[in-house]
């Protein structure tokens, strides 16, 4: 049983043992640490009774004592165990071993949106790829009653075939909370605390209630990101980052990256609306929009397709300039060139 729902946390087992890589945790081996953050260490692991791959999350120290972390550590996995979708990261276990709670996934190879923008923005086909799969993960989540509320790119996974996996549902909140509220309130400092300010929605920034258009913001965001290579709000000071999020417009995509085409641009830009009443009023809205521009755009020329037709046009411009045909005055009214340099 975890030891979140006996307490644990107030120290009536104590601290917990530091994990290692080669150490077991059920019947999980950690094979190795792949990522952590603010409030989570996740681990590749192998389950040794399945033989496969999977990935245990467990807290990290600095929240092992803490209760309000505890309880959102299972909120995170009762949430996870009412979603069954592919493009949303699937639960198998939720349990505890020597005062250690564990949740353990499955493994997704390849790497996050925060380590492909590294590289520099995406292609136009590469996110409205990942774009759709994007809306159908959150439609999926909203269906259920979900917001997931902490939507960027360090949370959305890739993998290899280009498939999205979105994962970290640790803010998550559900309309009809399963378990104590306390353990998803006071967002904002939380989020403070882990660094995802560049991708709150305005009305969370003021205290105000979240809904699911709070999660079209948020994926707005990232869609921006992808096309751009930077964030909508680019300011690194927090002071400076909340006054823009709630005051200023952010840069047209168009003006940053060349493909960027006025449909998605005005697609993007509707997700960042400040009031949530002028964004995408549910995530089907956003799937469908981005499934026409991905439509229209398959039959369109590609830019190097466009630049080459160009270039092929002038050059025939040239030659039609440099060589011309004369009538040949002869009884046969035959043709010759005769050029002009």
């Amino acid at each position: 049983m975890p030891t979140c729902e006996l307490g644990a946390v107030s120290g009536r087992f104590g601290l917990p043992r530091e994990l290692r890589v080669g150490q077991t945790l059920g019947h999980y081996r950690l094979v190795e640490q792949i990522s952590t953050g603010g409030m989570g260490v996740v681990y590749r692991a192998h389950d040794e009774h399945l033989d496969r791959e999977v990935a245990v999350k467990v807290l990290a120290s600095a929240s092992v004592n803490d209760a309000a972390a505890c309880r959102r550590f299972q909120n995170e996995a009762l949430i996870l165990s009412k979603l069954n979708h592919p493009n949303i990261i699937s639960i198998y276990d939720f349990d505890a071993q020597d005062g250690i709670d564990f949740l353990v996934m499955e493994y997704v190879p390849g790497q996050t949106l925060s380590a492909r923008l590294e590289r520099g923005p995406l292609t136009q086909d590469e996110v409205l790829h990942i774009g759709r799969q994007i809306a159908a993960s959150v439609k999926e989540a909203h269906d259920h009653g979900i917001i997931h509320r902490d939507l960027k790119p360090q949370n959305v996974l890739l993998t290899p075939k280009g498939q999205v996996k979105v994962a970290d549902f640790g803010l998550a909140k559900l309309a009809s909370p399963v378990i104590d509220p306390a353990a998803t309130t006071n967002v904002s400092r939380d989020l403070g605390l882990i660094g995802t300010l560049p991708y709150m929605p305005p009305e969370q920034l003021r205290g105000k209630p979240t809904d699911f258009r709070s999660d079209i913001y948020s994926a707005g965001a990232v869609l921006y990101e992808l096309a751009t290579g930077r964030r909508a709000f680019p300011e690194t000071l927090g002071p400076r980052l909340i006054d823009s999020i709630l005051h200023e417009v952010p840069h047209p995509p168009s003006s940053l990256t060349r493909w960027v085409s006025a449909a998605f641009e005005t697609i993007v830009l509707k997700c960042l609306e400040k009031e949530p009443e002028r964004r995408y009023q549910s995530s089907a809205e956003l799937g469908v929009d981005l499934q026409h521009l991905s439509t229209s755009t398959a039959s369109l020329p590609t830019e190097i397709e466009n630049d080459a037709k160009s270039k092929a046009k002038v050059c025939a411009e040239i030659l039609a300039q440099k060589y011309m045909f004369v009538n040949n005055a002869t009884s046969d009214s035959t043709c010759r060139v005769r050029s002009i340099i």
